[in-house]
């Protein structure tokens, strides 16, 4: 009996044992994790995550701590809502260092400077397409540079305008600008919008008389109120042309400073040739002056002294038109 009861004591105590371990290997093992602050914390999603925020996350890294900035902003989270986000994921950190908030920044796709300014200009051109020219648009410059726009990480650049108020006789406008991504801050910008159309200059130094060829032409644009009464408006107007005087780089061309190419140049030898019904006369003939193809020149015939007047036909040809008989010192021409 003796035995009996020192045995079952023994089981006893042995159980309690056991037992006691059983309770500390499973408090060991629910013990939390001690979570592990990076050094910066950048998102590109909506949201900030535990992995986000500390290294280890591990199989909690997916857990919501808070949304996230608005793309290209950042926000600073209380560090006791981080702490409570931590606890209840099974994770402990201890803020040894007594941050009071832990900054987030958010990744995101810059808008280019560019775009920002076609966005204006093309806003004030649609309120003002019924009281300005097809080809005449607008260039914008600002009081100040705003602040960057981005959109969210992968999705493409876009401006919004909003609220622009513009005045026509001054060019002065106001507006707010920013872009479809939630969330995205709103700017107020001013500024001066400026008409303006592209016109042909000289690309290169171009010498009087030269044929003008496409190459030889740029497009700028020009503010309109600049732009020189008869200031050609189009390659069409000046490719083909030559000019009375020397170009410089980036000139403007007016078009009473073109002229076709010279055909028949100054003193030099002409056929003379008069055509009428039944009968072609020819005779040589010295021009007087330069002409392009197909225009009028002065020529005198080598042979009788006379001075005609005469159209070019081609280099070194003229051709006295019978249907138009001319006259020189009140004579007919014969």
């Amino acid at each position: 009996m003796s035995i009996l009861r020192t045995f079952s004591l023994r089981a006893i105590l042995a159980t309690a044992v056991l037992a006691t371990a059983g309770i500390a290997g499973h408090a060991e093992a629910a013990a939390p994790t001690e979570a592990v602050l990076r050094d910066k914390a950048i998102v590109s999603g909506d949201a900030v995550t535990l992995g986000d925020l500390f290294i280890n996350a591990g199989n909690q890294a997916s857990a919501l701590v808070s949304r996230a900035p608005a793309p290209g902003e950042r926000a600073a989270i209380n560090a006791a809502h981080v702490t409570n986000a931590a606890r209840a994921a099974g994770m402990l950190w201890p803020n040894n260092e007594r941050y009071t908030h832990i900054i987030v920044n958010r990744d995101g796709t810059p808008v280019p400077a560019d775009m920002v300014l076609d966005a204006l200009a093309n806003t004030i051109a649609t309120a003002q397409a019924a009281n300005t020219p097809f080809d005449v648009s607008y260039t914008v410059t600002l009081d100040a540079d705003p602040r960057s726009l981005f959109v969210a990480k992968g999705n493409a650049p876009e401006v919004i305008v909003k609220d622009m108020s513009f005045d026509a006789r001054s060019g002065l406008f106001s507006a707010r600008i920013t872009t479809p991504t939630r969330g995205a801050s709103i700017q107020r910008i001013a500024g001066r919008a400026k008409q303006t159309r592209e016109i042909p200059v000289a690309a290169t130094g171009i010498a009087r008389g030269e044929v003008l060829r496409e190459d030889m032409l740029t497009l700028v644009d020009m503010e309109v109120s600049r732009i020189a009464p008869g200031t050609a408006l189009s390659m069409e107007e000046l490719v083909g042309m030559t000019p009375r005087t020397a170009l410089r780089v980036g000139q403007p061309v007016r078009a009473k400073d073109m002229r076709l190419p010279i055909a028949v140049n100054k003193d030099a030898r002409v056929t003379i040739t008069y055509e009428m019904p039944g009968m072609v006369l020819t005779a040589t003939g010295r021009a007087l002056e330069d002409a392009p193809m197909g225009g009028i020149v002065r020529v005198i015939n080598t042979r009788s002294h006379r001075t005609v007047h005469a159209r070019v036909t081609g280099p070194g040809r003229v051709v006295i038109e019978s249907g138009q008989p001319m006259q020189v010192a009140g004579r007919p021409i014969n």
